[in-house]
């Protein structure tokens, strides 16, 4: 009788700062009914994956799973895998930060469980060759990716039917390649689909391996699953069938796969991820729009045999994008990477002058977690708890640094953290961290406050998706239920998002200076004419350390009209202010009249609780919310109050004619469709300025960060 080896695993995972009840909901609708199912088919033999994260939740919150799986692991039914212990994406973070990552959850594994992991999920399957030697160091023996990957370095579909050896440096690695027939056919087709997908892979010698690895929230958590998976008996009827079936169906986890079946050979793969986030990483939305035509003009191909030969299809060797352009993409996703390897630089030095960093080692393996630096299906950069929890691991250690090295007053280095070819100027005291890019107008991209281990502008800017184009057609609370995957189904969740679709002609952040014409009247969620070129012009600089004062100087236009800009920075050592002079000079022969608005973007996280509001003047406003639309008529202070964080953030002046303030938002797609997202808030003072030739104006601003009872 022809017989098969079916490999099957889960990946179990929630993002750091995902919010409590996302946890709970997952739980209760994904991992303890999966497992509580399966627990019941000791024949079933599979192998899972928990991230760090999430397995310290279900440890403290539900222990009773912490036992259920080790009475399935102890009799052989149950394989546990590790991987990076925050599920970061391992080929972007330093050597010694991959082998920490994954020493880290084995080690929780073989505290929990009693034994020793010696498989490897990798995040996203985000595939790049030198991982095979990093992985083999860290004493896994096998990982798995799609079969994509195996595909697109030349195989064939009939090639997939076992696992193969790669290896970087000489150190070898087996490679396991998960179905994508069954990626989306379980649990969304009827099992028999799984059994026929079986039955054709089977052979006489048996020793044939299909291989099936995806998420575990598809099973009850993705949108119109939980009703079919449980209700409904899909789960049940997959354990049964194939029970039915184990005369010619074995069921081995990975792990012991390997001490059966010889691997088929050696192969190199190309640096890959899943087809979906291979589209996504695309750098444009023109680049994914074009894409999407490409593959399906290739689906439109006949006769391929007699065109590429048989057995060959050009459309397995069309790839997409590259992972690492997310950096790309998204500036935001770039600024927290390139920060996060700025932090493990600082641990090493420290660690290698023989001081424990192990407290800040861990924040900063806590702030690698993936899921905020991309975004495809599911939020991703786009979720701002996301980020902030990423950033405020990263802001605490920190502050755990500056504390080893001795850190008192104020210290400014300069250095390329961005990789985009111009300095920033980075300015660290035991209240600050400001990472400033002279090159791009002089602006703040980023302010911790470490009192609080808050990165205060941690924003998005508003950017075009491809899947924009589809917001117009998407259907209010569409039922998705029949979806053959969570790529299916396009819905909106509140009608009119088209409206919202802003796109920025620039980053947004702090000390950003817009020149308006005195007439000009505008809608500021929607945008506003530049009358001026500073926004994105270089400014010179220089730092004045007694003074703790970082000057910027510009010659741009405005009007058409020569104007030079100077503007002075200063850091107090003893608390959270920020004093910023402007000084103002026309360079033209002849009289220049403007508005100059000053623009502040911060985010504190909530759009309209009650416990983040506006206040000026002690007094919430009338429209208080973080995301009112609003303007103060001669205002001398707003201030930015959140409760949760016990945090304040006011600007102080006194000659400005107007404070305006509106919130950014996005429309961004998610797991449950369309859905607008809160990216933060705008405060931008506002003076209208009459400038003869030759003649000077001057002001002064200052921003004030302040721990509130």
């Amino acid at each position: 009788m022809k017989s098969v080896i079916f490999s099957f695993a889960t990946h179990n995972h929630q993002p750091l700062g995902n919010f409590g009840h996302v946890f709970g909901e997952a739980y209760a609708g994904s991992y303890f009914p999966f497992f509580k199912v399966a627990a019941k088919y000791p024949t079933f033999r599979f192998a899972t994956h928990f991230s760090g994260i999430l397995l310290e939740w279900i440890e403290a919150h539900h222990p009773e799973h912490i036992a259920l799986l080790r009475n399935m692991i102890q009799p052989g039914q149950l394989e546990m895998i590790s991987g990076g212990y925050y599920e970061p994406i391992l080929s972007v973070i330093p050597p010694h930060d991959q082998q920490a990552q994954i020493a880290m959850l084995s080690e929780k594994i073989r505290e929990l469980f009693s034994v020793d992991p010696r498989g490897m999920w990798l995040a996203e399957r985000v595939w790049e060759q030198p991982l095979a030697s990093v992985l083999q160091d860290a004493g896994m023996r096998y990982v798995l990716l799609d079969d994509t990957h195996f595909i697109a370095a030349g195989l064939r579909e009939e090639d997939l039917s076992g696992y193969y050896l790669t290896e970087d440096a000489g150190k070898t690695l087996a490679i396991f390649p998960i179905s994508k027939a069954l990626r989306y056919a379980i649990p969304f087709e009827p099992v028999d689909e799984t059994i026929r997908v079986l039955r054709d892979a089977a052979s006489e010698r048996g020793d044939n391996i299909v291989t099936f690895a995806d998420d575990g929230e598809k099973f009850g958590v993705w949108p119109g699953t939980f009703i079919p998976v449980y209700q409904d008996g899909w789960l049940e009827e997959f354990f049964q069938k194939l029970a039915e079936n184990a005369e010619w169906i074995t069921m081995l986890p990975c792990g012991e796969v390997l001490n059966r079946v010889a691997p088929r050979g050696r192969i190199y793969l190309p640096t890959a991820s899943y087809a979906e986030m291979m589209q996504w990483s695309l750098p444009s939305p023109e680049a994914i729009q074009s894409y999407e035509t490409l593959l399906l003009a290739l689906d439109t191909i006949k006769n391929e045999s007699s065109v590429f030969g048989s057995g060959v299809s050009v459309r397995d060797f069309v790839h997409g994008g590259y992972w690492r352009n997310f950096f790309l993409k998204y500036p935001e996703a770039n600024q927290l990477h390139k920060h996060a390897l700025r932090t493990s630089a600082r641990i090493q030095k420290l660690s290698d002058a023989g001081k424990d960093m192990a407290d800040a080692w861990k924040e900063l393996l806590r702030s690698q977690c993936n899921d905020p630096y991309w975004h495809g299906v599911f939020g991703g950069i786009y979720l701002s708890n996301l980020r902030h929890a990423n950033y405020s691991a990263l802001v605490k250690a920190d502050a755990l640094l500056d504390e080893a090295e001795g850190l008192t007053g104020i210290r400014m280095e300069t250095a390329d953290m961005d990789c985009d070819g111009a300095d920033e100027v980075i300015l660290e005291s035991q209240i600050f961290s400001l990472f400033i890019k002279p090159s791009l107008g002089g602006m703040i991209a980023e302010i911790d406050f470490k009192p609080r281990a808050f990165n205060s502008t941690n924003i998005l800017s508003r950017r075009k998706e491809a899947y924009h184009a589809k917001i117009a057609g998407a259907i209010l609370g569409l039922d998705i239920s029949g979806a053959t995957s969570i790529h299916e189904g396009v819905k909106a969740k509140e009608s009119g998002l088209e409206k919202l679709l802003v796109y920025d002609t620039y980053r947004h952040g702090c000390l950003i200076e817009h020149f308006l014409a005195l007439d000009d009247a505008p809608d500021w969620q929607k945008g506003f004419e530049e009358v001026g070129n500073f926004v994105t012009s270089a400014f010179e600089w220089g730092w004045n350390d007694k003074e703790g004062c970082l000057r910027q100087s510009c010659i741009g236009s405005v009007l058409g009209k020569p104007l030079r800009m100077k503007k002075e920075l200063r850091l107090s050592e003893a608390d959270g202010d920020l004093e910023v002079t402007y000084s103002l000079s026309n360079e033209s022969g002849e009289p220049l009249r403007f508005r100059l608005a000053s623009e502040w973007a911060f985010h504190l996280l909530a759009p309209d609780a009650p416990d983040r509001y506006y206040e000026s003047n002690g007094q919430k406003l009338a429209w208080p919310a973080m995301n009112s639309t609003g303007s103060l008529m001669n205002a001398s202070n707003i201030r930015l109050m959140d409760e949760y964080l016990k945090l304040a953030i006011g600007i102080e002046l006194n000659d400005a004619d107007e404070i305006v303030r509106y919130p950014l938002e996005t429309v961004s797609m998610s797991e449950g469709g369309f859905e607008r997202m809160f990216q933060g808030s705008v405060v931008m003072p506002i003076w209208n300025v009459e400038l003869l030739p030759g003649a000077e104006w001057n002001t002064t601003l200052t921003v004030k960060f302040e721990v509130i009872p």
